[in-house]
C-alpha cells in the first residue's frame, strides 16, 4: 500500500486527500521513486492491547467529521443502502462479515448519500462527498511496535483513495491508502484484513490518532474490529514490490521482445518488530507456462528495530518467452523463524509481447481503476496525455491502443494519438507520428480502440517516447472532453501530456494512462497466444484477395477497418477446423486505400495490414 504524510488539523472540516477524476497539476518534484504494488494484507498474532468492535455503537468521544453535510459514518447492521446495492435501494445490502458482525459495525455510504438527495442518473447527478472518522487518543506507552489491524468490506469507482491516517499529535498526520488496487465497480473480499505497521508515529506513544475516510461518490465501505496490537518476534514483512527496465528504470505491464532491456527487481521489506532483525533478504521467482525464467537473490541486510529498506535482487532477468510471467516476491530471515510468515510474500505479473509496449497493469479493459479527461484550469481544451517509454532497441511505432472510458458520453466524440520523443539538445517533445481522428462509435465505449498512424514513427535506442491519447475539448464544462483509462499508481513524471495551448505537463501522484504503442498493426489489440496462422496475398490487391489460414472454430468472421477504425466490409465462413482454409474476397466494390485485415473464429483472431489498388 502506498503511505502518504499529511499536515493538518483536527478539527479542519474539508479534507481534500483523495485523487480526483481530473487531476489538478502539482508543484513539480523529482524523477525518483518508483511504482508501487500493495502487498497481501496479514494480521499480526500479538493479542491486542486496544481494541473497539463498535458493540455500543460509535464511542461518543470519537468525531465525525462529514464536510459534505449528508453522508456521516454511521453504526449499522445493514450494508449499503444505495442504488447500486443490489436491491435498487429497496432494501439494504450485503454487510460486513467480521468477526463481531452481530453487534454491529460502522460504515460510510456514499452511494445511498447521493441517490436519496440528488437522484439518478449517477453520473451527472451523484457529487464527490467527503467524510472521515476520527478515534480519541489511545494511549500506546510501552509499546515498542504498534500493528494496527482492521477488517473491512468496500466497493469504490473512479480510482479514489481509501485513507487510514495515523498521528501522535492530532496535527501531523501519516496516510496509508487501503484500496489494495482492486478494480473499480468490484466488491473486496468480505472481510478483508488490512494490517498497517504503524509502530514509527504510535510506538511508545501516550496519545495516537486513527482516521479512517475518503473522498467518494459511490459505493460503500465498512470497518469493523479495530485493534491495536504489538508485533510477533521476527517478524518481517514485505511491502511494496516493483521492476524497472533500462537506465530510467519505468515499470511497464507490458514489454515487446524488441524492447526487453535487463529487468530489475526491488522489494520494500520491513522490520515489524522492536528489536533488530539480522540477515534479511528478498527473493524474486519469474515464472510461466513453461516453468521457472528467472529467480534471483538480494543480498543479507540487517534491520534495526521498524527500518524499512530496499532490497535489490542482485541479478536481471532479461525476457525471451512470450506470454504471461507471474513475478513472485519473498522476505527470509536467514536462520530465525519469522513470527508471522503470512506477510512475507507478493504476487504481480508482467506479458512478454510480440510488438505491444504498455505501462497500465490491464488485462481487459473491466479492469480500469479510473479515468481522466483533462485537468481543472483545462476544462473544455484541447488535452493530450500518455505515458513515457523507454527504447531499447531501434524500431517503428504503428499503431497507438487507447482505452476509451466506460461513459455513454464518449461516444460520437473524436480522439487521436501522438508519437513524441524527447529531444535532450532542447529540451523538448519532438512529434514522430500521428494518427488520423477518429469519432468513436458507442462499441468502443469502455474498450481499447487501436489506430493506425498516418506513417510509421521511428524511435531509437536510448531515446524517451511519449505516447500520447488526445481530444479537442469543446464546451466549456467539459461536456466534449473524452475520458481516457487509466491503471495502477505510477511514478511522477512517468505521465506527461500537452494542454489546450501545447505547454507540456506532468502529474504528480498519477496512474498509468491506458496507452500503448504497437510495433506492428497486424497484431494489435492485447496480442495473445490464441493467433490464426493465416497468409493474405496479392497484397496489394486489385479485385481478389485471397486468405490462407488455419482456424479453431467452424465459424469465422473476417472484417475490413478502414483508417479511421471504421468497419467496412464484413463477411461470415463456414471452415474447416484444424486444416489450411483458401478464402476469397472480392475488393472491387472497396475503394483504394489502407485497411486493417481482421480474422475471428470465437477463439482465436489475426489481423493483417493489406493495401487495396482500384
Amino acid at each position: 500500500m502506498k503511505k502518504i504524510t499529511f499536515g493538518l488539523c483536527l478539527l479542519a472540516v474539508q479534507f481534500t486527500f483523495a485523487q480526483q477524476l481530473n487531476q489538478e497539476l502539482d508543484s513539480p518534484e523529482t524523477k525518483s521513486g518508483k511504482v508501487v504494488a500493495s502487498p497481501a494484507m496479514s494480521s499480526a498474532k500479538a493479542a491486542p492491547f486496544w481494541t473497539e468492535d463498535f458493540g455500543n455503537g460509535i464511542p461518543t468521544s470519537w468525531a465525525v467529521v462529514d464536510s459534505s453535510g449528508i453522508c456521516p459514518w454511521t453504526y449499522t447492521t445493514d450494508g449499503s443502502w444505495g442504488n447500486f446495492n443490489g436491491n435498487n435501494a429497496t432494501a439494504a445490502g450485503t454487510g460486513l462479515l467480521s468477526s463481531t458482525a452481530n453487534n454491529g459495525f460502522i460504515i460510510c455510504d456514499p452511494d445511498s448519500a447521493n441517490h436519496f438527495t440528488y437522484g439518478q442518473p449517477s453520473s451527472s447527478n451523484y457529487q464527490y462527498l467527503s467524510s472521515y472518522i476520527v478515534t480519541s487518543g489511545i494511549d500506546c506507552s510501552g509499546r515498542s511496535s504498534v500493528i494496527l489491524t482492521f477488517e473491512q468490506y468496500y466497493r469504490y469507482n473512479n480510482g479514489v483513495s481509501m485513507n487510514v491516517l495515523v498521528s501522535n499529535d492530532s496535527i501531523n498526520w501519516v496516510g496509508y491508502d487501503v484500496s489494495g488496487g482492486l478494480a473499480n465497480n468490484t466488491a473486496s473480499a468480505n472481510a478483508d484484513l488490512v494490517s498497517l505497521n504503524i509502530t514509527t508515529t504510535a510506538a511508545n506513544q501516550p496519545n495516537v490518532y486513527i482516521m479512517i475516510g475518503w473522498n467518494a461518490r459511490v459505493y460503500h465501505w465498512q470497518v469493523d474490529d479495530i485493534n491495536l496490537s504489538e508485533a510477533d518476534p521476527f517478524d518481517a514483512q514485505i511491502g511494496d514490490n516493483w521492476w524497472g527496465t533500462g537506465q530510467y528504470q519505468y515499470q511497464y505491464y507490458k514489454i515487446p521482445l524488441s524492447q526487453n532491456g535487463p529487468v530489475s527487481f526491488y522489494s520494500e521489506i520491513s522490520n515489524n518488530t522492536g528489536g533488530q532483525l539480522d540477515n534479511v533478504f528478498s527473493e524474486v521467482t519469474v515464472t510461466n507456462t513453461g516453468g521457472v525464467d528467472f529467480t534471483g537473490t538480494s543480498a543479507q541486510a540487517n534491520l534495526a528495530a521498524v527500518q524499512m529498506d530496499t532490497f535489490t535482487v542482485s541479478t536481471n532477468w532479461t525476457p525471451a518467452t512470450l506470454g504471461k510471467h507471474d513475478v513472485d516476491f519473498s522476505c527470509t530471515v536467514s536462520g530465525q523463524t519469522d513470527g508471522n510468515p503470512n506477510n512475507n510474500d507478493f504476487s504481480d505479473s508482467v506479458v512478454i509481447t510480440n510488438t505491444l509496449y504498455g505501462m497500465d497493469n490491464l488485462s481487459d479493459p473491466s479492469q480500469s481503476t479510473g479515468s481522466i479527461s483533462n485537468f481543472s484550469s483545462n476544462t473544455g481544451n484541447a488535452f493530450r496525455i500518455g505515458n513515457v517509454y523507454e527504447i531499447m532497441n531501434d524500431d517503428g511505432v504503428q499503431c497507438i491502443e487507447i482505452g476509451i472510458a466506460d461513459d455513454a458520453n464518449n461516444a460520437l466524440k473524436t480522439v487521436y494519438g501522438e508519437v513524441h520523443a524527447w529531444d535532450p539538445v532542447n529540451s523538448e517533445w519532438v512529434q514522430r507520428g500521428l494518427t488520423d481522428i477518429y469519432e468513436l462509435q458507442s462499441s468502443d465505449v469502455g474498450t481499447i480502440i487501436s489506430l493506425p498512424l498516418f506513417a510509421e514513427a521511428p524511435v531509437y535506442a536510448g531515446e524517451e517516447m511519449l505516447v500520447v491519447a488526445g481530444h479537442y475539448g469543446g464546451a466549456q464544462d467539459g461536456s466534449d472532453d473524452v475520458s481516457f483509462m487509466y491503471g495502477q499508481p505510477v511514478r511522477d513524471r512517468d505521465v506527461y501530456g500537452f494542454d489546450g495551448v501545447g505547454d507540456v505537463f506532468w502529474l504528480s501522484n498519477p496512474r498509468a494512462i491506458v496507452c500503448r504503442a504497437q510495433f506492428d498493426c497486424a497484431l494489435s489489440i492485447e496480442e495473445s497466444e490464441n493467433v490464426i496462422d493465416l497468409a493474405v496475398y496479392p497484397n496489394p490487391a486489385n479485385d481478389e484477395l485471397f486468405i490462407d489460414l488455419t482456424p479453431g472454430s467452424e465459424e469465422t468472421v473476417i472484417q475490413l477497418l478502414d483508417m479511421n477504425g471504421k468497419v467496412v466490409y464484413t463477411e461470415e465462413h463456414s471452415v474447416l477446423t484444424g486444416q489450411q482454409n483458401t478464402l476469397k474476397l472480392s475488393t472491387s466494390s472497396i475503394e483504394e486505400g489502407v485497411y486493417t485485415l481482421i480474422i475471428s473464429d470465437g477463439t482465436k483472431s489475426a489481423k493483417e495490414r493489406v493495401v487495396l489498388l482500384d
